[in-house]
């Protein structure tokens, strides 16, 4: 059985108030460094990863200038039937909007 990957999410890019696009990068979670940098990738690369099983998490910034996990991502149907990305689960007083933009 092939492992699943885990990949993190940085940083968001907005068209108005639509996702475009992830900074997005392979985690190694043996060593909990990066395997592959984060780079731009389209939302919808980003869905077709979710629904390959993939796990995506966020990636919030610290105090110290590194990155802390957030929320797991999930896909989100908006109502006009458009494919977007949202957290797995709430967190108070945090969001995906909460992510920088780039």
């Amino acid at each position: 059985m092939l492992e699943k990957a885990t990949y993190g999410i940085t940083a968001l890019r907005y068209a108005g108030t639509q996702i475009v696009e992830a900074m997005m990068g392979l985690i190694d979670a043996r060593s909990a460094r990066w395997d592959m940098r984060p780079s731009p990738t389209r939302v919808t690369e980003v869905v077709d990863r979710l629904v390959e099983g993939d796990t995506i998490i966020s990636m919030f910034p610290d105090d110290e200038g590194g990155l802390q996990p957030g929320p797991e991502v999930k896909v989100d149907v908006l109502p006009e039937g458009t494919e977007t990305l949202a957290f797995d689960e709430d967190r108070p007083g945090l969001s995906l909007d909460d992510l920088p933009r780039f």
